[in-house]
């Protein structure tokens, strides 16, 4: 994941209006369909528009029963602040020290409020890195070339010692109406577990229609993943882990790996690189199922990926990276081994850097017109955004999912993704990078 802090937001040009947007696009030799005609609006809470810093995570959401809507952001640098929508007032929830780093995959990553926020239970859940320990610091070591007899050796001792710290799942309990919630609130953590390298940290979380939380891992790094984490069922890593927090362990005894010898039972899916963003398609969408989980996983560089998650699930990483076999390990075949995304793009277009690589950012469904039934998603270098008609795709269908699905692209658009969100009209909404958040809209 590159992110690229500081190059703000640009609005997108008006473009001649798009007609039949519901006609499945056939477009041929590319990853396009023919560019939404839209445009983005600043987000105005009271009389101003929102201005964050680095935001990983965008929640709308009322904070009181029957109370007006809240914009509740999580940063990079450790807060979490509740907007007023209406009043623009904020009140800061959280503020974890040791959180922040220059390392742009590493903070606090990922938010999501309890299903029963507002009636009983005014809990949120966080997903942060931490720095590794002293004792790591001076064990942990740089990881020789792959044919050195200490190789394999280095890249376990890198896992035990937690040679890029650790990722910690926090469940914070809040009282969203005092003065300074931030003074009174109490964590429990969840799940922590260590991170073999600084690098592939992605973390979202995200509780599921069934009342589970669901949590992404990246593979910890380094590039072409060279201790083979991503099939690695034992790791937590390279997965989406699917939790139950009120359970013991919080294990879900249905998870598809329980009982399985070797496994990691809190695997849900597994073979990402870097997961950076989730979510679940809403109900009431004509022509698009519902509860449908959708992550955008970033690829190393020549495929970036938006997946339908299915229990048990293998994605392929490292062995592919979306449906391409990976350079480095071999030639794998096109079966039912492995889990081919529902829409990639990549090489295609031109290398977006040296290394390569778009970084792209999970997005969300819009469900207002439009848009409705829109996954709107973009990346953290090009700055294109792009949208998904899901209407046009077999969601149902895994074995339908070939990486061919065509996406609208926003041209005109440069906005250097961070994370994405929607709200309770269903409009969806994009923060950037530099901190500036905008509402998706159709142009004139």
């Amino acid at each position: 994941m590159r992110i690229v802090v500081g190059l703000g937001a640009l609005l997108c040009l008006v473009l001649p209006t798009l007609t039949e947007a519901a006609e499945p696009c056939s477009a041929e030799g590319g990853w396009d369909c023919p560019p939404l005609d839209a445009t983005l609006e600043p987000l105005v809470v009271g009389e101003k528009p929102l201005s964050l810093g680095t935001p990983t995570a965008l929640l709308f959401a009322p904070i009181v029963a029957d109370g007006p809507e809240h914009v509740i952001v999580a940063e990079k640098d450790g807060t979490v602040t509740a907007h007023d929508r209406a009043t623009g007032a904020a009140k800061q929830w959280l503020a974890l020290d040791g959180v922040a780093s220059i390392n742009p995959e590493r903070g606090l990553l990922g938010l999501a409020l309890h299903p029963e926020f507002t009636a009983g239970r005014s809990s949120f859940v966080t997903y942060h890195t931490v720095p590794r320990t002293n004792e790591a610091n001076m064990k942990c070591r740089r990881l020789p070339p792959p044919s050195s007899k200490k190789f394999e050796a280095i890249c376990d001792s890198a896992e035990v010692l937690g040679c890029g710290g650790s990722f910690v799942v926090t469940e914070w309990t809040v009282d969203p109406s005092a003065e300074d919630p931030s003074a009174s609130v109490t964590g429990r953590e969840i799940l922590k577990r260590p991170q073999p390298g600084e690098g592939h940290n992605a973390g979202d979380v995200l509780f599921g229609p069934d009342g589970m939380l669901y949590v992404s891992v990246g593979d910890g790094g380094a590039q072409n993943d060279p201790c083979s984490r991503g099939q690695d069922l034992s790791t937590p890593w390279s997965a989406i882990l699917r939790l139950d927090i009120d359970a013991d362990g919080a294990l879900p005894k249905d998870n598809p790996f329980v009982g399985t010898e070797g496994a990691e039972p809190l695997v849900y899916a597994y073979g990402f690189r870097n997961p950076w963003r989730m979510t679940f398609t809403p109900a009431g969408v004509e022509g698009v199922p519902a509860d449908v989980l959708l992550v955008g996983d970033t690829g190393q560089s020549r495929r970036e990926e938006i997946d339908a998650v299915t229990a048990g699930g293998n994605y392929g990483w490292s062995v592919r990276e979306g449906t391409l076999n990976h350079p480095d390990a071999g030639v794998a075949p096109i079966d039912a081994a492995f889990t081919a995304p529902l829409f990639e793009y990549g090489s295609g277009e031109g290398k977006a850097s040296p290394t390569g690589g778009f970084a792209v950012i999970g997005g969300v469904v819009a469900t207002s017109a439009p848009f409705a039934g829109m996954y709107f998603f973009g990346d953290n270098v090009t700055g294109k955004l792009r949208a998904l008609d899901l209407r046009a795709s077999n969601l149902a269908d895994a074995a339908s999912w070939n990486g061919a699905a065509k996406a609208h692209l926003m041209k005109g658009c440069s906005v250097t993704a961070a994370t994405f969100g929607r709200d309770a009209a269903g409009d969806v909404y994009v923060a950037g990078s530099g901190g500036k958040v905008f509402r998706i809209t159709p142009g004139s």
